[in-house]
């Protein structure tokens, strides 16, 4: 699954990417995401269905509409980093945002996954994806505004839709053959199209051709406990002996 991913490129690029113009003031200082643990739930600037002239920082970790307190929520976040894109009609926790059209577009620079080197995982190597030429890509997703009633604040959250692993995916992420959908540039503004039928979604929901990916080992400073891995030094190749 996708718990871990990066986004480096500067505000502006966003900006020009996507045709869309900030929601909040940001700072001058711009904050690179070199590595970005899902688990952190931290927020993340998106472009969705229903305001796609927007970049808006939602929280990634999709909340339904329907939980009932913060405890619950705050549970549930940590199971919906992902939403099996086979699934997202069905399960209770994507259900209606799948079928309200609550889309987005989750600005991406690379994504990480591990390969492991035995039955369970006790030995495995990290890899940085990323598509080949680009620092920026679209990873598809859902998104939902979510009511806390101790407070009557709104919290938008999105989770990230994977798909079965391309040919290079399930050579590296071999424990479960799962891989991000992947929106390409040419079909992001297809995507937030309100008026797609259920047979168009899973259409976008199928694994890209590996031939436009490229990845590659890193350290394990990735892992490293204590380690800061917000540097560009996470993402640096390294090679281990075969």
């Amino acid at each position: 699954m996708c718990y871990h991913k990066s986004l480096t490129v500067k505000h502006q690029k966003l900006m020009e990417h996507y045709s869309a113009s900030f929601a909040s003031i940001r700072e001058e200082n711009e904050i690179k995401r070199y590595h970005e643990n899902g688990f952190d739930f931290l927020p993340t600037p998106v472009v969705t269905a229903g305001k796609p002239e927007l970049l808006q920082d939602f929280n990634w970790g999709l909340i339904p509409f329907w939980t009932k307190d913060l405890a619950g929520a705050l549970r549930l976040r940590t199971q919906t980093l992902n939403c099996i894109s086979e699934e997202m009609y069905d399960k209770p926790s994507f259900k209606d945002a799948a079928k309200n059209h609550q889309r987005c577009l989750i600005p991406c620079s690379g994504f990480y996954e591990w390969r492991w080197l035995d039955e369970k995982g006790k030995s495995k190597i990290p890899y940085f994806i990323s598509l080949k030429g680009t620092d920026l890509f679209s990873l598809a997703g859902l998104y939902s505004r979510w009511r806390n009633p101790e407070t009557d604040a709104y919290l938008y959250t999105y989770t990230v839709l994977t798909t079965t692993a391309n040919k290079m995916m399930s050579e590296i992420h071999n424990s479960k053959l799962r891989m991000p959908v992947i929106i390409p540039r040419e079909y992001e503004k297809d995507w937030l199209n309100k008026s797609l039928t259920k047979d168009d979604v899973f259409a976008f929901c199928q694994p890209i051709d590996d031939s436009t990916m490229e990845a590659r080992t890193i350290s394990k400073l990735i892992t490293t406990k204590g380690a800061d891995t917000n540097v560009p030094e996470v993402m640096a190749a390294h090679p281990y002996e075969k």
